[in-house]
């Protein structure tokens, strides 16, 4: 504490000296001369860049714009530097177009004079350079839309393990579509997604997508969620008796073993369910010029819920008893 207390007196003689009073006088020069310079400065008309957010107003509810134009417009304006201060830190201002004052002939128009017109008096009177885009063009309709079904279009696969259940679950399955002249083409029956394709789903997983609807239309909602449920694969196996077929009238064809275990994955969801029907053939037509003391077995009528399916033996013994 002593020693505070005696650098402390030291710094005050200092200053009282005159070689400290020169110091201060200095110091004060140099911090009015900032202060002049900054307000000289931020007075200086300078260039700058910016996106200026757009937004259409007093659009009745009975109006559907086909078209809704940019977010922004990308604007190059000549500005004091205060106004430019405030731009630099988000304090962006909205460039507001009246639906009242710009329609006509169903659609809104706005030429390179009516958006510099509109950009200047958001900007504070900004001299304005250059927007872009330069000119707007959005049709606009008072028809209801049509309601049209949404039609998916995927290519999913499941993991080795997993197996997809059902078809895709959409969160919207009809949507509006506008047009500007309130007709739609005779080839249009439905809007489709954007293409999904997606390969080796273990899970469900669900993805949100674009609506495509037919040129110069909009359709509300312009996106949807499509879900594609999948369960992992339980491991089955069963007894499936052996069925003989193409045997010639007054043959019979006996194999050993008689039946065969048939083994396969299933859903877990199916897994308690009724099983499906399956058939394991042994074709006598085969086995007319072999030599061998086996007939091949062959699977049908697979259910497709149920995958990697295989039997336990790819053929059986057989005896031909003739009548």
């Amino acid at each position: 504490m002593h020693s505070l207390r005696r650098f402390y007196q030291k710094i005050v003689i200092a200053l009282r000296s005159p070689r400290g009073r020169d110091a201060m006088m200095f110091m004060a020069f140099v911090f009015i001369s900032a202060i002049l310079w900054g307000v000289l400065s931020l007075n200086e008309e300078e260039q700058y860049d910016v996106r200026m957010p757009l937004k259409i107003t007093h659009v009745p509810d009975s109006v559907t714009l086909i078209r809704t134009g940019p977010e922004a417009l990308s604007v190059s304006l000549t500005a004091k530097g205060t106004q430019l201060l405030k731009m630099s830190f988000g304090n962006v201002p909205t460039v507001n177009i009246d639906f009242r004052a710009f329609r006509s002939n169903n659609a809104l128009h706005l030429g390179p004079t009516d958006l510099k017109g509109l950009v200047r008096s958001a900007a504070g009177g900004a001299q304005v350079n250059v927007v872009s885009p330069d000119s707007l063009t959005l049709p606009y309709t008072s028809h209801a839309g049509f309601r049209v079904p949404v039609t998916p279009d995927y290519k999913v696969t499941a993991g080795p393990q997993a197996a997809l259940v059902g078809r895709p679950r959409l969160s919207v399955d009809t949507v509006s579509v506008y047009t500007a002249g309130n007709v739609l083409p005779d080839n249009f029956h439905a809007v489709t997604t954007e293409p999904v394709r997606l390969t080796g789903l273990e899970e469900t997983t669900t993805r949100k997508v674009k609506l495509i609807g037919p040129p110069a239309s909009r359709v509300i909602p312009d996106s949807i969620d499509i879900t594609f449920e999948v369960e992992p694969l339980i491991f089955k196996s069963r007894k499936v008796v052996i069925e003989p077929v193409n045997v010639p009238e007054g043959t019979k064809l006996i194999t050993f073993p008689a039946q065969i275990d048939v083994f396969y994955m299933v859903p877990l969801s199916e897994y308690k369910s009724g099983e499906g029907h399956f058939r394991v053939v042994a074709d006598y037509r085969t086995i007319r010029h072999s030599t061998s003391t086996n007939v091949k077995l062959q699977l049908k009528n697979v259910p497709p819920k149920y995958q990697n399916v295989y039997l336990s033996a790819d053929s059986a013994e057989y005896i031909i008893e003739r009548h």
